[in-house]
């Protein structure tokens, strides 16, 4: 099996994305709700709590597991894999949708030398996340790295992950909150990005696996011109592409496929999983 983790639901539409592009692999998914949500809390509190999961999905029989998860992919994944996976689990492996992502807004593969470094990113990028995916500034310091000359503005969300699952199960007067937070927050980014480089966004990354349930609210509230970077399609082509390379972590078959989704939380209290991917999702168990 691959493993998928996140700390809540969100990763969910990671795993759509996924599932779509690869319908006969293994799927074994797993949310930390009882902790949820991991923007909030402190560094090391995410790092302990990834690790802790990531045991959990390979103590399960998941040789590869997936970050679903941008604050846990900002926080833990370079410590988890430089440090804990070659020290106790070896033969695993661990992605995250960072890598992707970055990839996708700057055009270039990872490898930072790769000729031609500022041809093929645009000069402008927004990025909407965590609190806590803001504050690590990945994004922004590996999009330099490759673009020194681009431009990168990260905004932080607050409020806007408990609002999405609100408006998710049916909450009275919803979608206005959804309405009034995209549009604030992507107001407070324009504004910033116009004070840096006299215009607009010319790419926007939606930063966290929440966001794609409203990405309609970010296309409304930014101009016309400025494209959209949205993270299902791309970790799952990029997990596609890792399972071509890799075909001895892929699991599954023609006439063999499962899915099961855990949770550390109250399964009856969690959101309906098809809220985030309408269509052949499981309710979640609990974890034992």
């Amino acid at each position: 099996m691959i493993g998928m983790f996140d700390s809540g639901s969100g990763g969910l539409t990671i795993l759509a994305g996924c599932r779509a592009l690869l319908p006969h692999q293994k799927f074994l998914y797993l949310g930390d709700h009882a902790r949820a949500p991991y923007g909030e809390k402190t560094p090391g509190q995410i790092l302990d709590f990834t690790r802790t999961m990531v045991g959990e999905l390979f103590a399960r029989g998941c040789g590869l597991v997936v970050l679903a998860c941008n604050t846990a992919s900002a926080i833990a994944l370079r410590e988890l894999q430089e440090n804990w996976l070659p020290a106790h689990h070896p033969e695993r492996r661990l992605l995250g949708v960072l890598v992707p992502t970055v990839e996708a807004l700057t055009g270039l593969p990872w490898d930072r030398d790769a000729p031609g470094l500022a041809e093929n990113c645009p000069a402008s990028v927004g990025v909407f996340a965590t609190r806590r995916t803001v504050e690590a500034g990945t994004y922004g310091r590996e999009i330099r790295r490759r673009a020194p000359t681009c431009a990168v503005i990260e905004q932080s969300c607050p409020g806007l992950v408990s609002a999405i699952e609100d408006g998710a199960i049916g909450r009275n007067a919803a979608q206005d909150e959804l309405t009034a937070l995209v549009g604030g927050f992507t107001k407070t980014l324009l504004a910033r990005m116009k004070e840096e480089t006299a215009g607009p966004p010319a790419v926007v990354l939606l930063g966290c696996t929440h966001y794609p349930m409203v990405e309609e609210l970010f296309r409304a509230a930014l101009p016309a011109a400025t494209k959209i970077v949205s993270q299902p399609g791309v970790v799952a082509r990029a997990l596609w592409a890792y399972l071509e390379r890799h075909p001895h972590m892929a699991g599954g078959g023609k006439d063999e496929t499962s899915l099961h989704l855990l949770t550390t939380g109250d399964p009856a209290a969690v959101i309906d999983p098809a809220c985030f991917a309408p269509g052949g999702l499981p309710a979640f168990e609990r974890l034992d």
